[in-house]
Formats: structure tokens, sequence, C-alpha cells
């Protein structure tokens, strides 16, 4: 894939209306995972609920990923077998190499942000992935929280689809090794560059094989 980048803005990000269905499937493998995973030894410990509601991000996440895919006409099928309780092997959904068919292996990131707006999210947030995680393709989905919203707004103080967007990506040779530091309050590293120098998600329909 080429190392071309753009600046991501906001009118790049996607937002996805998922089904209650859809919604329902999530929140049904959510609380399948949530009594067998076991935290990572790099971040903190998690209770009961903090964990449910981290799974339940994920999947919800994974799943908008799918349906702006499919949207799109594009092959893009999870890797998880989702009866199995158990987590993902390290990518959450397999897409074809456009003309080779090939399978392309997709880590689909999700975090919350409690202060930040999608255009600083942009600014000054980063790919939610290691060294030893970056697969061929990866994306970063954001919800985002409104504690102090403009007059005559709603907050927002749970995580809500509506306040969550797909925001950029980057091939596993986007980011050096070399640029990587570790987080403030965890022992886990993630990549010093911005989603915004990432890939906007329309150029990742040119790289892949449209559904058969």
């Amino acid at each position: 894939m080429s190392n071309i980048r753009g600046i991501v803005t906001v009118a790049d990000i996607k937002f996805v209306a998922l089904s209650e269905h859809d919604f329902q499937s999530c929140i049904d493998v959510a609380q399948k995972l949530c009594k067998t995973m076991i935290d990572r030894r790099n971040l903190h410990s998690r209770d009961v609920m903090e964990k449910f509601n981290n799974i339940l991000m994920g999947e919800v996440a994974e799943m908008m990923v799918i349906r702006w895919l499919h949207d799109n006409g594009k092959y893009a099928v999870s890797a998880v077998d989702k009866n199995s309780g158990q987590a993902d092997l390290g990518h959450d959904i397999y897409l074809k190499e456009k003309n080779t068919g090939v399978d392309i292996r997709c880590s689909v990131k999700s975090s919350l942000s409690y202060k930040l707006p999608p255009q600083q999210i942009l600014q000054y947030s980063k790919l939610a992935s290691t060294r030893g995680e970056m697969t061929e393709v990866n994306i970063q989905v954001y919800f985002w929280l409104v504690l102090n919203p403009d007059r005559g707004a709603n907050r927002v103080t749970t995580p809500s689809i509506n306040n969550a967007a797909i925001f950029s990506w980057f091939g596993s040779k986007d980011i050096k090794p070399t640029e990587y530091s570790r987080y403030e309050t965890e022992e886990r590293e993630a990549p010093n560059t911005t989603l915004q120098n990432g890939r906007k998600m329309d150029t990742l329909l040119d790289f892949i094989e449209d559904i058969e």
C-alpha cells in the first residue's frame, strides 16, 4: 500500500447507524466475553462493569466498521468466532486485497474521550495500538462524551453510538518502530503520531475487494 498520507479532518470521519439487531448482537458477545476475558498485563485491572463497557465499545466499533464497508460495497467479515467466548487473535476483521483476493487482517481499536470533541480527538489522540499489535490495516474508532455542552445542547455522560465515529486508519508500515512512547498512566505504548496524520477512511476503499 502507498505510504502517502493526507491530513484527516472532521469532514472525513464516518458516522454509522446500527440497527437494534446489530446492537443486541454486540451486547450478546460482550456478555460472553466479560466472563472469560482476562485483563492485559500492561493495562490497569478493571471491575466487571468497566470491563463490560470496554468490551461492548469494542464490539460496537467492529460492527460500525463492517457496516460502513458493506454500505460501500466492500467485502468484510469478522475474524472472531462470536460464539466461542474467546477474544480476537490480534485482528478483528478480514478484508480482501483488490484484484488478488488475498486476505487482509484488519484491527479495529476503540477508545473513549471524556473531554475532547472530534476535531481535538483528531489533533491530539492516537491509534490505540502497540508495535506488536499492528496488522495490515489498523482502524481507530472513537466515542466521546459531552460533559459541559453549549447552551441548549444535551449532555452525553455515557458512550453513545450517536457520539461515535470511525476516525482514520494506518497501514502496517505507516508508523515507524521508533515512533512509539508509553502512556502516562499505563504500562502500555502508543504511537506518537496523531489520528489526523493517518489515512482518510475513503482511501481504504481503493485497496480492498468488492462484495461478490
